[in-house]
């Protein structure tokens, strides 16, 4: 179903839509294009096959490019996403020459200087405005931790980024010191309505998952989102042989291979080495939003083990579905997770067996951080203060004469 805004007024009420209809007057017939590094797999497709729809349905002419590249293109750019969040190493030459190329070759098949205003999603399409007489408005969207950036590899980026009109960035932490341009937060957002997280039935739900292989006779345990080094999967699977040594139970990890990221299934086979040593570990790689969906809403709770985080739109899916979230003090995880109401920050592995074992023991207690938990999403997160935001940045930042 494609989406369109007055499809949420069950959910936001009247006044959101008429506010996000009146405050998006005064963009009619303005041309935007976001540009970003694939269509599906990962949280900027999963937002952008939303927004993008709702941008259009408002008056506000809407398109959507993805940037062609290589194998080589995105083991460069997976490259600089890891430098950007903190990994030691060297932009070398090579790497410099590949990513340039390709910003150009895109620049070539994108006409997209004729649009009023270009977002470019993250690393992989951020150096195409070198190659444009640049005549309109342009935002780089950056959606990754850049709190404690390689500087080597900033230094490289950072004479392109100083040519954007403005960051958007989803937390005060990934301020950019050396950069005098607005930068503007944007907390990511979910879609209500979407397959991943409207509403299905337990029994429904049960009958799915038995399908899957999955025992429903004994508490589910999840980490979902791509299989990336940051994520800390093996730190979960520490902390879950400990878990079932007190409570029987069952570990689910699930994620799917985007295009852009040639790391993925280097590390699911990794994971999946470790995981089959043990009982009750499930690894599932495949693109099913509506299992996503199910064993978030199924699972006694979820984990977000996450080293580094830009935010974390799996945590925001969970707590929708009134699940509470394990999670780490890192991106914007603090953000959602509000420690003690809509579920727990935990500091090392032994303090994450400890608050598992709580809330598995205590359903009272997940049935509270859960209602929590889905009203602080519905208050913050969704799609349609996204969309509000959105209008706000193209009111203020690029055509402040019509405000």
């Amino acid at each position: 179903m494609i989406p369109k805004l007055d499809n949420y007024k069950k959910i936001v009420g009247n006044k959101v839509v008429k506010q996000i209809r009146g405050s998006a007057e005064p963009l009619h017939g303005r041309h935007i294009v976001h540009i970003n590094a694939t269509s599906m797999g990962g949280g900027v497709a999963e937002i952008l096959n939303s927004l993008v729809f709702l941008m259009n349905d408002v008056g506000i002419d809407t398109g959507w490019r993805v940037v062609l590249g290589s194998h080589s293109f995105f083991n460069v750019t997976k490259k600089m996403h890891n430098f950007l969040q903190g990994k030691k190493g060297n932009m070398t030459s090579n790497h410099k020459k590949i990513y340039l190329e390709y910003c150009k070759r895109n620049s070539m098949i994108n006409h997209i200087n004729e649009h009023d205003v270009v977002i470019a999603h993250d690393p992989q399409p951020l150096g195409m405005i070198a190659n444009y007489n640049k005549r309109n408005k342009w935002i780089w969207r950056c959606h990754i931790d850049i709190s404690n950036p390689n500087n080597q590899a900033l230094d490289f980026l950072l004479p392109f980024i100083k040519k954007y009109d403005g960051v958007v960035i989803s937390s005060k932490k990934f301020r950019i010191k050396r950069l005098r341009k607005p930068q503007i937060i944007i907390h990511p957002s979910i879609d209500p309505l979407s397959v991943k997280n409207k509403n299905i039935s337990h029994a429904k739900a049960k009958r799915l998952l038995s399908k899957s292989g999955i025992d429903m006779d004994k508490p589910i345990i999840t980490q979902i989102g791509r299989f990336d080094p940051w994520k800390g999967h093996i730190g979960v699977i520490n902390m879950f042989k400990k878990i079932r040594e007190k409570e029987d139970c069952q570990m689910v990890f699930m994620g799917d291979m985007a295009s852009d990221d040639p790391q993925g299934p280097i590390l699911y086979h990794k994971i999946r080495q470790t995981a089959d040593k043990f009982k009750d570990i499930y690894t599932i790689t495949q693109k099913n939003d509506l299992l996503v969906n199910i064993l978030q809403r199924e699972s006694a709770f979820v984990f977000q083990n996450s080293l580094k985080e830009g935010f974390g739109l799996t945590v925001a899916e969970a707590l929708w579905k009134g699940t509470p979230v394990l999670g780490t003090a890192v991106g914007g995880i603090p953000l959602q997770v509000i420690n003690g109401k809509t579920g727990y920050i935990i500091k090392d592995e032994k303090d994450g067996i400890t608050k598992a074992l709580n809330i598995l023991r205590d359903k009272s207690l997940r049935d509270k951080l859960g209602k929590a938990g889905h009203e602080h999403v519905k208050n913050n997160f969704l799609i349609t203060r996204h969309l509000q935001d959105y209008i706000n940045i193209l009111n203020k930042i690029c055509f402040p004469q019509i405000l």
